[in-house]
């Protein structure tokens, strides 16, 4: 098997190596979802989601966009010892970060956890701070893991973080130590990890602290966090106002359908894993441009392709894993993974934007969705509850997804194919929309496959799948022969 691996594109190879990765990470965490909705109540399970929704935020300012600050200066270095340097003094910024969070995160915990909803414990609080403050510690060694070609050395991080979070939550949880316990396998898990992508980073390429370049990658970074900011409330913000509106057991049903919802991210991952941190490079080739474009659409049709598998996967999950009491989850499923899906479209498609020296113009952008998107869960969320909060997520993500393409091609003319890319995407809509989440049959299964089979055919027709020159080469002998 490694043999046959090792012939193949380098591309290809370091895709299914995170995509190794991603699902070890991912089952293993996935044993956690019965296991934790065994032992914690609708109630506990909505304060855990709340602490892991203070995780998203306060990642963003602490991470302060240094994986994207990285691909882009050690990226687009002219020579190794530029590359080097530059992730050197990225790796001192981490490190200067993640001192100050740690101060910082633990002189605040007992107002944070007051200002919380769901009457979350400071204790709980002070946990999920701490392991916090490591966020751009583990962020930058991995993503120089990335650029650096070194899949195996990923895949070994990223998997066995999630192995000890769950070697070590599992006996918590049965003890009856509930969200703490949790807390306490994801704080010593990122102790562990970090540690050793310590000591391998500065291996590699050292620690600096030139503060003179600190001052042009933050101004880089900088606006990466108000962009991370307005994600999260894209993305994560509503759980709060629902939680405050209708309560954290019912708020729990929503966020269950919308972990399973972003099970999409991790499937689309391996290509952005890859992409992501090579698409500066590639753009400097010879028909950089032209290549750009079309790994970009391809990137829009995984996104989609991934929204469809969890659509029609998803609600057999929780039928499966968790007690009848969280199935109301189910009727969600769909629509949050096909918002997934959106988000990361944007992402593939600012690459013109974020190609500049500067990430304000990303920073915008993001903030008038996030305004839309806070307006519209204000006003929808009390009326509609959970469906509010899709419909305000979705007008927001739409028009962040629009202007996100017409300013990043004013600043990077590349040449996507406008037309295939919109009619590739309103039959992915369709087929979203035409997916059966009724209980598993021969029926919902053939439905389902027809569907997903149905959108593949067409984005291969209209080109934006790429067919290989060996099928190419058979299919026109064949036709030959014939």
């Amino acid at each position: 098997m490694l043999k046959r691996i090792a012939n193949l594109p380098i591309a290809v190879q370091h895709s299914l190596i995170y995509a190794s990765a991603i699902a070890l990470s991912k089952g293993l965490a996935l044993i956690m979802v019965p296991v934790s909705t065994h032992f914690l109540t609708p109630e506990d399970y909505g304060r855990l989601d709340v602490l892991q929704t203070l995780a998203d935020l306060l990642s963003i300012v602490i991470g302060m966009g240094l994986a994207e600050t990285l691909f882009r200066f050690a990226g687009s270095a002219d020579n190794e010892i530029e590359k080097r340097k530059a992730s050197a003094n990225i790796f001192g910024m981490a490190i200067c970060l993640g001192g100050l969070a740690l101060i910082l995160g633990q002189l605040f915990a007992g107002p944070i956890s007051r200002l919380l909803p769901g009457d979350i414990a400071e204790l709980d609080t002070r946990l999920i701070l701490a392991s916090l403050s490591m966020v751009g510690t583990i962020l930058i060694p991995l993503a120089w893991l990335r650029m650096s070609g070194m899949a195996w050395s990923y895949l070994i991080g990223m998997a066995g973080r999630v192995a000890l979070q769950v070697t070590i939550a599992v006996p918590l949880l049965f003890l009856g130590f509930g969200v703490t316990g949790v807390l306490c396998a994801t704080l010593a898990s990122a102790i562990l990890l970090c540690s050793w992508l310590i000591r391998k980073q500065l291996k590699d390429t050292g620690i600096s602290f030139e503060f003179s370049r600190f001052k042009t990658y933050s101004i880089y970074g900088g606006p990466l966090i108000f962009v991370g900011i307005s994600g999260f409330v894209l993305g994560s913000f509503d759980r709060w106002i629902l939680a405050d509106a209708v309560g954290t057991a019912e708020m729990a049903q929503y966020a269950l359908a919308a972990k399973f919802g972003l099970i999409t991210a991790v499937l689309i991952q391996p290509f952005d894993l890859w992409w992501h941190a090579r698409r500066f490079s590639c753009l400097k080739e010879d028909d950089g441009k032209n290549r750009c474009a079309k790994i970009g659409s391809l990137g829009v049709v995984i996104a989609i392709i991934a929204a469809l598998i969890i659509a029609a996967a998803g609600p057999t999950m929780v039928r499966l894993l968790t007690p009848s009491s969280y199935h109301d989850s189910i009727a969600f499923i769909p629509w949050l993974a096909a918002l997934a899906a959106v988000h990361n479209m944007t992402s593939t498609l600012a690459f013109g934007a974020m190609s500049e020296n500067t990430t304000v113009r990303p920073a915008i952008i993001d903030g008038a969705a996030a305004f839309i998107a806070l307006v519209a869960y204000l006003t929808l969320i009390p009326i509609f509850h959970a469906w509010g909060a899709i419909a305000a997520t979705c007008l927001a993500l739409g028009s962040r997804l629009v202007a996100t393409y017409y300013v990043s091609q004013r600043s990077l003319q590349l040449p996507y194919k406008l037309r295939r890319l919109l009619f590739t995407g309103t039959v992915g809509v369709l087929c979203i929309s035409l997916i059966s989440f009724a209980p598993l049959s021969w029926s919902v299964l053939l439905q389902n496959g027809a569907i997903m089979l149905g959108f593949i055919t067409t984005a291969t027709v209209v080109g934006l799948i790429p067919i290989p020159k060996k099928i190419l080469s058979m299919t026109t002998q064949m036709l030959n022969r014939s």
